[in-house]
């Protein structure tokens, strides 16, 4: 159902169509979200709130026969439906036959929004839900297929397309989402939030100063697991907290490297095996490496990036949703870039989350974290 907050609105909705109907004599609307969003059930109450006035004429789009079942012989079934679950040549065409004789005409299904589908709305209309959301709604034997088959291709089509962003309207129709998220830590706006977060490895020199939160590093510390160099370190300085909840966390730092290695980012950690970090790492006269490392089963891999000059201040970022991971980095006012995304495939939903910094050759790595701010993002 659509709320009390939701009906304001609407309000500006109606207007919207009742300003193209005057200029334009019609209007065509398309109407679209995730699976189970409301998406039928809002289109038949816009039909139903204008067709006392107005010709309305609605289409639900209708997946191809037999596709659902096809996709499961293609390796990648959710891609498959992507690909190939409507003809929106046929929806095109029936929108231009509508047109005819009808002044409103709706449209909702998903996938409608697709860069590839060529149908001229006059009014989007993105019907907002969680995952989570749309999980609970299906009936208990079709969740599994709700929470994997549904989830999929729909991220896939928020990657490939960003369909809220093409949205003339945005409505919420999902509880969660009017609830703000929880910030569980900002150190710019509440200085005391930070001692929410606790120390694993706790470094000799540290302070929580009022531009921020300063460490000393210790010698011979770092995150790194078996792969490649043979040897395994679990000391490195990790100011953090634990969540089970999805977020997006990200960091300002200000640094002095003194040795080959120092390094100073973000962490997220479920136990001593599974991991990810992300940082910047110095390399003596060589210019420094951005890298992001994952460990899943004990083993850590590693990505880097090399910058063409010294820096002595970096920001990072990383989401969750889920068990993925997007890290991503600022570094000389580039703006955000995307540095990796990843999988930690333990189960374990509670993860440590926050900064780290360390130094595998010798201590006296001088970082200042400016900003922490960790804050829950609904998926």
């Amino acid at each position: 159902m659509i709320n009390e907050k939701e009906k304001i609105l609407n309000e500006d909705l109606y207007s919207l169509i009742n300003k193209n109907i005057k200029e334009n004599g019609k209007v065509i609307i398309g109407i679209s979200g995730i699976s189970l969003s409301g998406k039928t059930t809002f289109a038949n109450r816009l039909k139903e709130f204008y067709e006392s006035s107005y010709n309305v004429y609605l289409i639900s789009l209708d997946e191809n026969k037999d596709v659902f079942k096809e996709s499961f012989k293609d390796k990648n079934p959710s891609k498959f439906y992507y690909e190939n679950a409507y003809d929106f040549c046929n929806v095109k065409s029936e929108i231009e036959e509508a047109c005819k004789c009808n002044d409103i005409i709706i449209v909702e299904g998903l996938l409608i929004f697709k860069n590839t589908v060529k149908i001229n709305f006059d009014i989007k209309i993105w019907l907002d839900c969680t995952f989570t959301s749309s999980i609970q709604r299906s009936s208990e034997d079709k969740k599994e297929l709700y929470e994997d088959y549904f989830m999929w291709l729909q991220r896939q089509h928020f990657s490939i397309d960003n369909p809220k962003s093409k949205a003339d309207m945005i409505i919420k129709n999902d509880k969660v989402l009017e609830n703000q998220p929880e910030v569980f830590v900002d150190l710019l706006n509440d200085t005391a939030s930070v001692k929410k977060m606790k120390w694993l490895y706790e470094p000799s020199i540290w302070e929580l100063r009022k531009n921020g939160v300063y460490v000393e590093t210790d010698k011979i510390t770092d995150f790194w697991q078996r792969t490649h160099y043979g040897f395994r370190n679990d000391n490195a300085h990790m100011l953090y907290m634990e969540t089970e909840k999805d977020f997006i966390m990200t960091t300002k730092i200000k640094f002095d490297p003194v040795h080959q290695f120092d390094q100073c980012g973000l962490v997220v950690r479920i136990d001593e095996d599974n991991w990810l970090k992300t940082s910047i790492e110095y390399e003596l006269g060589n210019a420094p490496k951005l890298g992001a490392v994952v460990t899943n089963l004990g083993y850590s891999d590693w990505s880097t990036e090399e910058l063409n000059t010294q820096v002595n201040e970096a920001e990072f970022r990383i989401s969750r949703e889920g068990k993925d991971y997007k890290v991503e980095v600022n570094v000389l006012n580039r703006g955000w870039r995307q540095l990796r995304i990843c999988h930690l495939h333990n189960e374990e939903k509670t993860v440590k989350c926050g900064i780290y910094c360390c130094s595998p050759i010798n201590n006296g790595y001088k970082v200042l974290f400016t900003d922490i701010k960790i804050k829950e993002e609904y998926f």
